[in-house]
């Protein structure tokens, strides 16, 4: 749930220095990864009201790692709102399975792809993320918006989508229902799609969850989800997979209120 306005800090809050790291894995398709993300918070200005008491803009990097690629990239985002946060950023792309895709899926049209005979290529990535929060008493609802723009010399597998890609845009969007029926303990529904436009592929699934916050600490998550693929030209049946995610907030020693 958003906080009350009388649980918040008066005043401008203090720069501070932020680290997050999120670990995922599950299965049907393939998920194992972890993210990093360090950066440094700026207040947005005194929290006055509601939703500009914890507004803020952000600038650092925004790491992704896993088996089949590496991502280092920098990043710059803005929270205006409690209601809205909003990330841009961009980062090389670099991959280890390029070689092995090519008799991943046999029935792929693969785009008139020609010849790839290498272990190891560097793609790029643009990223927008945008996020929406509401809620009125226990119940809140999330969206998130992630809009890509890709780049590569050559045709390249992404074992995160399970679809052969390029150049061009892709869109994914996902929205969560809430609800809190004990504290910090949340169960959900969720609907997501994916769309990448230069091939037509799309995926679609609905799943289910929980979500645990902050026991036994203030800066814990973790969340299981099950999740049906409604259409998926690759994948069938049932989605499981969890995440872990850890948070730190180190505000300026100096500064004041």
């Amino acid at each position: 749930m958003i906080p009350s306005l009388a649980d918040l800090p008066t005043g401008r809050r203090p720069p501070s220095w932020h680290i997050y790291n999120g670990t995922a894995a599950g299965l049907n398709g393939p998920v194992l990864g972890d993210m990093i993300k360090v950066y440094r918070k700026y207040p947005w200005g005194e929290g006055k009201t509601l939703l500009t008491s914890d507004s803020h803009w952000r600038v650092g990097s925004h790491n992704v790692v896993t088996p089949a690629y590496v991502r280092p990239g920098v990043m710059i985002g803005v929270s205006p709102l409690l209601i809205m946060d909003l990330d841009l950023h961009y980062g090389p792309i670099l991959n280890f399975y390029d070689y092995q895709f090519d008799s991943f899926r046999d029935s792929y049209d693969p785009q008139n792809m020609g010849d790839v005979e290498t272990w190891f290529t560097i793609r790029h990535e643009a990223q927008a993320n945008l996020t929406l929060k509401a809620a009125v008493g226990p119940v809140a609802v999330l969206n998130l918006t992630d809009l890509d723009y890709w780049h590569s010399d050559e045709y390249w597998f992404s074992w995160e989508i399970a679809t052969i890609m390029k150049d061009g845009f892709s869109l994914r969007n996902k929205t969560f229902v809430l609800y809190e029926f004990v504290p910090n303990w949340r169960i959900f529904l969720n609907y997501e799609n994916y769309n990448y436009y230069e091939s037509d592929y799309m995926t679609e699934l609905v799943s289910s969850g929980v979500v645990v916050m902050h026991p036994p600490w203030n800066n814990f998550m973790f969340l299981l989800q099950v999740g049906y693929h409604v259409y998926n030209p690759d994948f069938e049946g049932i989605k499981l997979w969890g995440a872990a995610v850890m948070e730190w907030d180190f505000p300026d020693a100096t500064a004041v209120n």
